[in-house]
């Protein structure tokens, strides 16, 4: 019998594991180098270590450009269970004089990249690694590293280097510069051939690879899309020419008639101009009107694969030329962040813009399901994201984790939660009750969805004060028993992402931001019913979790092939299926309400234009609605469009749109799938829907509700936690008679 059990813990922490023995380490010979790889073990991707399954409980001291703050982080970690550690290839030391290059690094000098040092390390990783097996027996180690170019080589590479629209030069490499992505792909092989040629690297299963900027493309981040360096010039008009052959189907694609493949030139982003005008370009678009945005996109997309790919290859093949079986991964993949506002979250004085750019897709992170095949692919590690992550808060890899985890990849997330040890203003923990309740809330998510948290310093030492150090301690302990835990994903809400979607729209990221990074924060997260969050390929695997409740935020496309797989794993068998505010709208060439009808069944108003949307609850006794409150008004200020307004169905909410027109805002209606069976189909006209709504959707759809407050609870097969930010009695309805554990005090 499967062993559930709980535990109040202040902020309302309550605990449902499988308890297990830990797992010993695997042995070896003296100095013999480890072999490591990832397989299913249990259900979940486990690293197997000479043959063995070795939970990784994990911590990265940020120390490495300060020795003083590494030996005071490490201090606190050696002593405990945790036996595996990161070690940095790290900063050079600046010469006397010299300005400081604080991405430097001694394996890469302009042009000249090498496995033997060509300068002296601030803080060297034999130095990292000596203080951890001097403090640990038989520790194992990670290393990481970066692809940030030294100043010394763009110094060298100017016409490789990003040029904005008004002409100003960036220091970053173009996505286009063959260059740059040369030097990366034999920097990372430098890098594993200096560490798998230390005397400790018969410690290491893995190397972990933040790439350049965590995966997404710097100028993003400060909202210039469109690069006009020579190198992408070039490489824009190759594209142009391998896209449509003659100059005639070019200029008739691009609408303009005096276009030609020698002069065509990078495009601008309509999205600067005058507010007046951007408001008038439509959200959602046809092919023929956002034509150069879309080419634009997708050579961001191939070049951003093909660098990838490139640099994992040379990974696995510098492994593969030493004989050593390690593990990696890499920041990347960051589709739950689709509409990620970076610099206005980040950036204390940057105001949030009227329309920016969406980040993952100008960073080239579309399709990305397809870079988890090929060699040296091992998986992904992501901090979580930062936006309500303190107590109350949802603990959400960056990246894709549950499409990592269902591929078979290792999956691991920073914990680098803030304390009141250190000045950092983003959700520090205030005590260590709330220290508590917080990681246990992050530990249990990982669990329940296959993937691995590890402990992580930036450049303060958190976890200093003396209450955390016991706390971490058992957190250690449980994530090794929870590798003899079976891992199922249970039935509930899956929410499906479309990472291509802004190829159907004007690029703005803001819709995005709120149909995807704020409603997994918001209702979904607090149903009391297991979320998972997909892409849509996800959708044609065939493990794929048989899920009840689906939610598609930015569906935008739907032509034969989608439909298809729609009919074949979605529309059927009592499922709930709810569509976001411009589902179908396009076929990828196409506007209309065509597909949108064709798919979800409803007649729809087509209003062509931006608006705002607002809907207010007219039925609360309908199954989807009972118990919300009447005065529930969804949406707000947001205008986006074309909008669709259901004509037909049963009318849960109405719009409160132009002119005062009864429509609806929030419908539902009947359907039956291809094989007979039935299903529920729901369309709203504006995201955030509450978090009651999504608890009855998976009753009406046959999932199993946990919990009846709107408190996150985070499960699988084996364990169940809810985390809250209030406290006081909470009841956790099981699925099963079960005996029940507590796993933080056993």
């Amino acid at each position: 019998m499967i062993r559930i059990g709980f535990r109040n813990h202040w902020l309302c922490v309550w605990w449902l594991f499988t308890l297990a023995a830990g797992l010993a380490s695997a042995a070896e010979p003296a100095a013999a180098p480890l072999a490591a790889e990832v397989r299913e073990h249990l259900g979940r991707p486990t690293l197997f270590v000479n043959g063995e399954p070795m939970p990784i409980v994990a911590y990265s001291p940020a120390g490495h450009w300060s020795r003083d703050l590494f030996e005071r982080q490490m201090g606190h970690f050696l002593p405990g269970p945790i036996d595996t550690f990161f070690v940095s290839i790290g900063v050079a030391r600046t010469p006397e004089g010299k300005p400081e290059d604080f991405w430097a690094t001694p394996l890469w000098l302009g042009d000249e990249i090498s496995a033997t040092p060509l300068a002296e390390f601030k803080l060297s990783p034999d130095e990292q690694a000596a203080a951890i097996l001097a403090g640990k027996r038989d520790p194992l180690l990670i290393v990481r590293f970066g692809l940030h170019e030294p100043e010394s080589w763009r110094q060298l590479h100017p016409d490789d280097l990003v040029v904005t629209e008004d002409g100003k030069r960036l220091p970053v490499p173009s996505l286009a510069s063959e260059a740059y992505w040369d030097s990366a792909a034999r920097y990372a092989a430098a890098a594993i051939g200096f560490s798998e040629g230390r005397p400790w690297a018969h410690r290491i299963v893995g190397y972990a690879n933040f790439l350049r900027m965590e995966g997404t493309h710097e100028p993003m981040l400060h909202y210039s899309l469109f690069d006009h360096s020579a190198a992408m010039t070039s490489r824009w008009r190759r594209y142009l020419r391998d896209t449509y052959g003659t100059v005639e189907k070019l200029r008739a694609a691009h609408g303009d008639a005096d276009l030609t493949f020698d002069t065509a030139r990078v495009p601008t982003d309509r999205l600067r101009g005058a507010v007046a005008d951007v408001a008038r370009i439509n959200t959602w678009q046809a092919a023929a009107d956002n034509r150069p945005l879309r080419d634009y996109l997708l050579l961001q997309r191939d070049l951003y694969h093909a660098g990838f790919r490139r640099v994992a290859a040379a990974s696995q093949a510098a492994l593969d030329k030493l004989g050593r079986r390690r593990f990696l991964i890499y920041d990347s993949h960051k589709s739950v962040m689709l509409g990620w506002d970076n610099t206005g979250f980040f950036n204390r004085d940057a105001p949030w813009p009227h329309a920016y750019p969406e980040l993952m897709a100008g960073s080239g992170n579309m399709g990305i399901a397809s870079l988890f095949a090929g060699p040296g692919i091992g998986g992904l590690i992501t901090p979580h994201d930062y936006q309500a992550r303190g107590a109350g808060g949802v603990f959400e890899p960056e990246g894709v984790a549950d499409s990592a985890v269902l591929r078979g990849k290792l999956m691991l997330c920073e914990m680098d939660t803030r304390t009141w040890a250190g000045t950092d203003p983003i959700a520090p923990a205030r005590d260590a009750k709330e220290f508590a309740a917080v990681t246990w809330r992050n530990i249990a998510t990982a669990l329940t969805r296959g993937f691995t948290p590890y402990w992580m310093d930036v450049y303060q030492d958190w976890f200093a004060p003396e209450p955390l150090q016991p706390i971490i301690a058992r957190q250690a302990e449980v994530l090794r028993e929870a590798a003899a835990w079976p891992h199922e994903t249970v039935p509930g809400i899956a929410m499906i992402l479309d990472d291509e979607a802004v190829l159907e729209t004007n690029g703005d990221g803001r819709f995005m931001n709120e149909a995807v990074m704020w409603e997994w924060k918001t209702g979904l997260a607090r149903a009391g019913v297991p979320l998972r969050i997909h892409l849509f390929d996800d959708l044609t695997l065939p493990n794929f979790p048989p899920h009840r409740v689906f939610y598609f935020p930015n569906l935008f496309r739907i032509d034969a092939a989608r439909r298809k797989i729609l009919e074949e794993k979605v529309l059927r068998n009592g499922n709930v299926v709810v569509w976001g505010p411009g589902t179908g709208i396009s076929d990828g060439t196409t506007i209309s309400a065509a597909q949108a009808t064709a798919v979800t069944g409803f007649a729809f108003d087509f209003l062509p234009v931006n608006d705002h949307r607002r809907t207010l609850l007219a039925d609360v006794s309908h199954p989807l609605t009972k118990g919300l409150s009447p005065a529930t008004v969804l949406g707000g200020p947001l205008a986006y469009g074309p909008v669709l307004l259901p004509k037909d169905g049963h009318m849960l909410g109405r719009a409160w749109t132009k002119l005062g027109r009864d429509l609806a805002g929030l419908a539902v209606k009947e359907r039956q799938g291809a094989d007979g069976s039935k299903w529920t189909s729901v369309f709203t006209s504006t995201p955030g829907l509450p978090a009651g709504f999504w608890r009855n959707a998976a009753r009406l759809a046959g999932a199993h509700v946990w919990c009846e407050t709107d408190d996150i609870v985070l499960a699988d097969s084996s364990l169940v936690a809810i985390h809250s930010a209030a406290g006081g009695p909470r009841k956790l309805l099981l699925p099963r008679a079960c005996d029940v554990e507590d796993v933080v005090t056993g």
